[in-house]
């Protein structure tokens, strides 16, 4: 009877330490879990191995989160916040990215663009010396010599919201890069048509149809719409631009848009509303190609843009698809 009083006594006390070692692991894998940021600011070294590619990178800051899960809800909770909000969120992080350098780079040369001079001499020493103070972190226009809009010196949408100034970020344990690694420039159609011979970078996604464009002036501003499809679909779309003059000199600026559309063709008759919010370039249609045809008319009516009052009126006859 003693023995099996002993043996029940040892047996109760590695039950019960049995379990206090369960807890404390349980407790230990817990407190690990907990103390993963969802969103962090990390260094480049810490991502990728030394070479010398990319060895002018390592003390970069970059994004590092928890998960891809993480990534795409934060990405989603930035296109519907507004500049202001960004511009919060990113100071609380202590990051300065692509998002961050860019708008900066931007409100200076807006000053430029904003003087009140027709002394060209003074305002090209100014582009000047601006364009020298960020050559090393964006890229300039080298085909439009007079476009002088700072460029990421790569092309990924999502990564020039939260990526670094090379448009990197760190998702769970690997580092992603953007889709392009150069640079897009906005070239005017008639800018186009004269370097039509020469290689340069295209726009992704969306393809202008030739005599579909459409332009209003607002002081400094010119906004124009074309007519045209995503590249990549099967569905017309419309591309609003804006620019900004300063007397030789144009940069890029955001803005928001509407216009009435109507596309008639043999077998279509097409007329809707088409809005573009402040800062997006691109509205798709949701109408197939093959529905219009291949030829077809075009009107527009009140185009409007949010840099002006002015509004623009334009049919197109026999648009062709491209």
């Amino acid at each position: 009877m003693k023995i099996e009083k002993i043996f029940g006594c040892i047996l109760s006390a590695c039950m019960i330490v049995s379990l206090l070692s369960c807890n404390s692991e349980n407790e230990f894998i817990g407190s690990a879990q907990e103390t993963i940021p969802d969103v962090e600011v990390s260094t480049m070294d810490m991502w990728v191995k030394e070479t010398r590619s990319v060895s002018e990178y390592l003390n970069m800051p970059v994004l590092h989160f928890k998960d891809e899960q993480v990534y795409s809800e934060t990405l989603r909770q930035l296109k519907n916040m507004t500049e202001n909000e960004r511009f919060t969120y990113f100071q609380q992080l202590g990051f300065e990215g692509a998002y961050i350098l860019w708008e900066q780079a931007d409100r200076e040369l807006d000053k430029i663009f904003d003087m009140e001079s027709d002394d060209s001499h003074l305002i090209q020493e100014m582009i000047n010396t601006y364009k020298d103070k960020y050559s090393d972190i964006f890229s300039f226009n080298t085909v439009d010599l007079f476009d002088v809009t700072p460029y990421f010196t790569f092309t990924d949408n999502d990564l020039s919201l939260l990526g670094n100034i090379k448009g990197y970020v760190v998702i769970g344990n690997s580092l992603r890069g953007p889709k392009y690694d150069y640079p897009t420039y906005d070239l005017d159609e008639v800018v186009s048509a004269t370097r039509a011979a020469e290689p340069t970078p295209i726009e992704p996604g969306f393809k202008g149809f030739k005599d579909a464009s459409l332009t209003i002036k607002n002081g400094k501003y010119k906004s124009t719409m074309t007519i045209g499809r995503i590249v990549n679909g099967n569905s017309f779309a419309v591309e609003f631009k804006t620019k900004k003059k300063q007397l030789f000199w144009k940069k890029s600026v955001k803005a928001g848009y509407s216009a009435m559309l109507t596309m008639k063709s043999s077998k279509f008759n097409y007329k809707n509303t088409v809005f573009c919010p402040y800062g997006k370039e691109v509205s798709i249609l949701n109408l197939p190609i093959e529905r219009v045809g291949n030829v077809f008319d075009a009107v527009v009516e009140n185009f409007k843009s949010s840099r002006g009052d002015a509004k623009g009126n334009q049919s197109f006859h026999n648009i062709r698809v491209i």
